[in-house]
This record gives C-alpha cells, structure tokens and sequence, in this order.
C-alpha cells in the first residue's frame, strides 16, 4: 500500500512541468518588417488597459526576434500591440491562444502554432510549363489571406525559376499562382521546408 501511495506521488510530481509547460503563454515576436519594433504590449484579453511595455529598454530590429515572458497563471488569451520606430502604424493582434503558439511573425508569418514543423521554407519556383507565371502566393496555412505577389515586379517565363524567400519559422504553406491570362491554380497545406524546388507543370 506504502509502495502504491509513493509511486503515485512520484508520478504526479513528474508530471507538475509537463501541466506547467503546456500552460505558458510566453511566446516570441518575430519581426519580418523593414521597421525596428520599439514597443511590445501584451495584455489579457480582458483587459482593458496594454499595460507596460513588454520590450522594456530593448527594441527589436528588422530580421530579430525577441521572447516576451508571460506569467504562467492559467491564461492564454492574449491581446498583443506594437508600435514600430518612424511613425509606421502600430499593429495589433486580438484574442490570441499565445499558449498555443511559438512565434509571433510581424511583417508576413502570422501566428507559428506551438508544436508545428518549423526551419527555413524559402524554395525556388521552377516553371516547367509552357506558360507564364504572372503573380504567386505563398501564405502560412494558418492566415486567411494571401499576403503578397511574391514575385513583385518579375514573371516566371516557360522554363526558368524564381527563389521564394519565406521568413524562417513555419512550414506548412499554402500557394497560389497566376498564369498570364488570369487563370489560377492553389495547393494547401504544402510543406515547404521538405523541398527546395517546387515544380510547376
């Protein structure tokens, strides 16, 4: 009975940081816009007030990343702003489960869900058709919208390729291109850290 009382005990005291990790809505802000960060608020949902600036004296600079610490009191919903360096808008994100997420991605990315792949998804666009490619997308699964024309200004002729550069962090993408003429073709849920050419025929 003894024996039966101390492993149970031992059990829930392996147990105690596994129930403490999955709880921690600490997560990290990924900044992918040409603008430095200088204010971080993250504030419970309901809540009326930001709070304090969660940077402190620190600021994040295109391309850096910084981990914003959250206390660990049973909360995960989250309203998060930050204000940019130059007057650029502040942006803000509501509602946020931030203890399901890992990264935070300003600037294209979205929200990268905690436990999902993450590396490098950038990848080169090979065009083996005898069309031309006039825009493509390339959107995080997780985002409602396309973001971007990811070719700008260029077009992908019959037989060349072009270099996707993606932001590091989430895998699985959604794409979408535009041959010239108007017609589209879409693939979901594409993971894009596996390949370094996506092939279009």
């Amino acid at each position: 009975m003894l024996r039966r009382v101390l492993l149970a005990a031992l059990v829930g005291l392996l147990a105690q940081p596994a129930l403490a990790q999955s709880g921690d809505p600490s997560f990290r802000i990924v900044n992918n816009t040409p603008n430095v960060i200088n204010e971080v608020y993250a504030s419970p949902a309901n809540q009326q007030t930001w709070g304090h600036d969660r940077l402190g004296s620190e600021v994040v600079p295109p391309g850096g990343r910084h981990i914003i610490r959250l206390p660990q009191d049973g909360n995960c919903l989250y309203d998060v702003r930050v204000v940019f360096q130059g007057g650029a808008a502040p942006e803000e994100r509501r509602n946020l489960n931030t203890c399901g997420m890992t990264d935070l991605v300003f600037g294209g990315g979205g929200a990268a869900p905690r436990g999902a792949a993450q590396g490098n998804p950038s990848f080169n666009l090979v065009n083996q058709s005898g069309r031309v490619i006039e825009e493509f997308y390339a959107s995080p699964s997780s985002q409602q919208s396309w973001g971007p024309d990811r070719l700008g200004e260029a077009v992908v002729a019959p037989g060349t390729n072009f270099a996707v550069r993606l932001p590091q962090g989430e895998c699985t993408y959604d794409l979408r291109w535009v041959w010239q003429g108007g017609e589209a073709q879409e693939r979901r849920s594409v993971n894009a850290c596996s390949m370094t050419n996506y092939v279009v025929r």
